[in-house]
C-alpha cells in the first residue's frame, strides 16, 4: 500500500498509539532528535516506523 503523504504529524501519533498530544509532540520531537532533523523539518512515515517500530503499512492506515 502506498501512502497519501510522507510527512508524519501529532494527530496521526495520536490515532497510531491512543496517546496523548503532548505526549506524540514529544514522540515527533524524539525521532527528530534521532535522525538529525530540525524543527521545522518534518518526520516521515518511514523514520516513524523505525522509531516505533511499527510496519509502514500499519502506519498508512491510521493516516487521513
Amino acid at each position: 500500500m502506498k501512502p497519501s503523504r510522507l510527512a508524519v504529524y501529532v494527530s496521526d501519533l495520536q490515532r497510531m498509539t491512543g496517546q496523548s498530544e503532548r505526549n506524540c509532540r514529544r514522540l515527533l520531537n524524539k525521532i527528530r532528535d534521532l535522525f538529525g532533523l530540525e524543527k521545522r523539518q518534518y518526520v516521515t512515515i518511514y523514520q516513524a516506523s523505525e522509531y516505533t517500530g511499527m510496519p509502514v503499512s500499519e502506519m498508512i492506515r491510521f493516516m487521513k
